[in-house]
């Protein structure tokens, strides 16, 4: 292992945040007997160590972590507070430097077991760990992260901020004839001049995301291969998604659901679009979803089910006789909220049959949406704070059908 050097810290990550969420994961260790973990995924590395460099993150349930980092050591110093972090040469070296740590042999291992590469998950189990019993970690670390801390909410209300300051601009550049991506592009370059990093991490194996999807009229209605309500035909089928070159017309809809990202954190919001009024159906799918908003709004506070709150979202729906076109009209998806903080797609999922509860500080957004064939996409969505209280609305553009 390459020693330890001291280059000046720039952590962008309090360490008192980093020492806080250790000890609580090693104490979910300790509760389900787990005798190390080891972290490799990106975002559970950000969130345990404050940086993105490649490496083995080695909880043990009990002291202290240790980095082992192959790329960049002297970056993951820097910013990163975990005390113990080692230069790794190549995987080939893991075994010499797991000796040296006495972590060679142990009880029961902790593996990321949704997203690890299935070789790389038989590399640690057959020859870094022969026949040590491994179990699953990432429903414990999704849990563990879906509860934000104070330093977390301040984060998505920068995003939150960053998408308002960004959405400002449409009504001055949309008109007649602009196409999808030239939307998109203007109000994606504010979001980069505010600091946005151009992407969206999501955890679910295959699926992308740019900084959001801007789609207008008919192409509301193309499904894509994420699992979202609305899709979009997108710029090619090499990444069928989101905007395209398609001109944007008068009197349809044009959907602009777009991602803030500060400091590592995402937030979620969707506003509604029209040169000239849109069809009535597209008003009337708009009001419904702001109706179903509301009602979440008053009923979403810790204790409440997740399930519940979706099956309350599909009754009204139905009895506004617009069930068909709810989250979807033939490929639905079976959400109608999610959670978000480091990913895009973090617990609670506000989804048919979740039992998961709402706890204080869990923060989700919910997006009720409506596809109208041939017609377009109509909807809203919200970024929230879960509070004692209710819930905290921290996405902060105005809600109205915008008409231009």
């Amino acid at each position: 292992m390459q020693k330890k050097s001291n280059p000046e810290k720039q952590l962008g990550v309090p360490s008192g945040e980093i020492r806080r969420r250790i000890e609580a994961f090693q104490d979910l260790l300790s509760q389900k007997g787990i005798e190390l973990a080891l972290v490799r995924q990106n975002a559970d590395l950000f969130y345990l160590t404050g940086t993105v460099q490649d490496g083995h993150l080695l909880v043990p349930a009990q002291g202290e972590p240790v980095f082992l980092v192959w790329r960049v050591l002297e970056r993951a110093q820097m910013e990163s507070p975990i005390p113990l972090q080692y230069g790794l040469k190549s995987l080939r070296a893991l075994p010499s430097a797991l000796v040296d740590l006495g972590l060679d042999k142990i009880g029961l291992l902790g593996l990321e077991m949704d997203v690890l590469p299935a070789n790389l998950y038989k590399f640690y189990t057959e020859e870094i760990w022969p026949g040590c019993p491994t179990t699953d970690i990432s429903t414990m670390l999704r849990q563990l992260r879906c509860k934000k801390s104070l330093y977390e909410i301040g984060c998505i209300e920068e995003a939150c901020k960053q998408v308002r300051d960004a959405i400002q601009i449409v009504p001055e550049i949309l008109k007649e004839g602009i196409t999808e991506l030239e939307l998109s592009a203007a109000i994606e370059a504010e979001l980069r001049k505010k600091g946005h990093c151009g992407l969206l991490r999501m955890r679910i194996w295959n699926q992308e995301m740019g900084m959001g999807q801007v789609v207008s009229g008919p192409n509301g209605t193309v499904p894509a291969w994420t699992n979202t309500p609305i899709g979009g035909k997108g710029p090619h089928p090499a990444f069928g998604m989101g905007a395209s070159s398609r001109p944007i017309k008068r009197s349809e809809p044009v959907s602009i659901d777009i991602g803030g990202w500060f400091h590592g954190y995402c937030s979620d919001q969707t506003r509604l679009f029209s040169i000239g009024l849109p069809p009535p159906e597209i008003e009337r799918g708009f009001f419904t979803a702001r109706d179903i908003l509301k009602i979440l709004e008053e009923k979403m506070r810790p204790g409440a089910s997740c399930g519940q709150m979706y099956d309350l979202a599909m009754k009204y729906a139905d009895k506004q006789g617009l069930a068909q076109y709810f989250m979807g009209y033939e490929t639905k998806v079976r959400f109608i909220g999610h959670g978000l903080g480091i990913e895009l797609d973090e617990y609670p999922f506000v989804s048919k049959g979740n039992k998961m509860v709402l706890e204080q500080d869990m923060i989700l957004a919910l997006e009720p949406k409506f596809v109208f064939p041939g017609l377009g996409a109509a909807g809203i969505e919200n970024t929230y704070r879960v509070r004692s209280d209710g819930l905290e609305q921290l996405t902060l553009s105005p809600e109205e059908l915008v008409v231009l």
